[in-house]
């Protein structure tokens, strides 16, 4: 299964089929009470809350992301431009 699955959705014991869903237009995602809400975004800025680990796992499948791992790129991209133009400052 998909890393990223398991890092923005938490784990769980369903095994989706992408496929079954993606094929079927009346397809409806059951509403989690237990399920903690998460926004998820696309490349082009769309945002979206899911209600179930089944919509956020087939929402992660097809390449939406959630502001944690967007975070954590941005940080490790400032970490790593800020390491070097230090090395460049002071070499």
């Amino acid at each position: 299964m998909n890393k990223n699955i398991v890092k923005i959705c938490g784990e769980s014991d369903i095994i989706p089929d992408f496929e079954k869903i993606g094929n079927d237009p009346n397809f409806v995602f059951r509403v989690d009470p237990d399920y903690v809400k998460n926004t998820l975004y696309d490349l082009e800025g769309n945002s979206i809350i899911v209600n179930s680990w089944l919509e956020c796992a087939n929402y992660v499948n097809g390449g939406w992301i959630s502001d944690i791992i967007e975070t954590n790129l941005i940080d490790t991209y400032l970490f790593f431009s800020s390491s070097e133009s230090f090395r460049t400052v002071f070499s």
